[in-house]
């Protein structure tokens, strides 16, 4: 799937996952009135994680039919922490998107986007005094270690360059019932922002979901963290492996009560669809050999924290 190939059927992709996106958060504004809540940032994301990566996955299938795709989505309530020296510790991340693309000669690029969850009702936000050390993570990357990160506390990581990157942004929610679910032209109930004091949306989801799948979006990564020197790299693999763990813990894709209980009864849940080679497989695998019964209400994993993380594969075929 090449951005040439994505430049072909663009307006046809980016109404449909449009319309999807648009559905997951109505879907999650409607199952929390149902249950007298209002909805908070983990909703939308678990509904982003959950209920919105089948729609992705068959979107992907019917407008590049020659491709083969993986999507899974594993959603994390609890979220690792990272020690930058302030008295208050920032959140690393709400949701990792992470892309996988492999050409017909079996070459990989990867791709990541991390997004920090706020809602807003408006286009631009200012970020308070409250939340100035997520943004200072965001803007600076100073050095840090893990905190409530289970097995990775206390490990360190030393992102480079110490700016602002495409790879980390504000994803910011509106949940309006015009501006942000009413789905008319110029709508969007989701869109990222560049880490800032004042943030802004510079893109809508769906437009910036297709720019990271032509790699115009995001911070591309290595296929091999042991050998890597850099921090990226090796965060990104970190947050893979955690999750991965987390949800092979569950044992359970788990999504079928999704929409009578709470979100936070949804830790480590996991949805998958695939037709190609995945670096989950053995995730996949397990799972799929699951009775997908385990409604283990009261599931907690103290080994493993991460973002929730949604990952696209894409497949190339040779042509026979």
């Amino acid at each position: 799937m090449k951005a040439s190939d994505i430049n072909i059927v663009e307006p046809i992709l980016k109404g449909l996952i449009h319309n999807s996106i648009v559905n997951s958060v109505d879907f999650i504004v409607d199952k929390c009135n149902r249950l007298s809540n209002n909805p908070q940032e983990p909703d939308f994301v678990a509904s982003l994680t959950l209920k919105f990566t089948p729609d992705l996955f068959n979107i992907l299938k019917v407008v590049f039919p020659k491709t083969k795709f993986a999507v899974t989505g594993v959603f994390s309530h609890q979220k690792p922490l990272a020690d930058i020296g302030l008295p208050i510790d920032p959140e690393i991340g709400d949701i990792l998107f992470v892309y996988v693309y492999t050409d017909k000669n079996g070459s990989e690029m990867l791709n990541s986007l991390l997004l920090q969850a706020k809602i807003s009702t408006k286009s631009t936000m200012t970020v308070s005094k409250a939340e100035s050390h997520q943004l200072k993570l965001y803007s600076e990357w100073p050095e840090f270690k893990y905190k409530r990160a289970g097995n990775l506390n206390g490990v360190k990581r030393d992102i480079q360059p110490k700016t602002i990157n495409d790879g980390a942004q504000y994803l910011l929610i509106d949940n309006h019932p015009f501006y942000g679910l009413s789905g008319m032209p110029g709508t969007f109930p989701m869109g990222c922002a560049t880490p800032s004091k004042t943030l802004c949306i510079n893109n809508d989801l769906t437009s910036e979901l297709i720019d990271f799948l032509k790699f115009k979006a995001g911070r591309a990564f290595e296929a091999n963290p042991s050998v890597s020197k850099d921090d990226w790299t090796k965060m990104i693999w970190d947050f893979l492996n955690i999750t991965k763990a987390k949800a092979s813990k569950r044992k359970n894709a788990g999504i079928s009560s999704f929409p009578r209980q709470l979100t936070n009864k949804f830790d480590g849940c996991c949805f998958f669809m695939t037709e190609t080679n995945s670096i989950f497989r053995d995730l996949h695998r397990e799972i799929g050999n699951g009775d997908g019964n385990n409604h283990e209400d009261e599931f907690f994993d103290e080994e493993n924290f991460s973002p929730s993380v949604i990952i696209i594969e894409s497949n190339e075929q040779t042509e026979g």
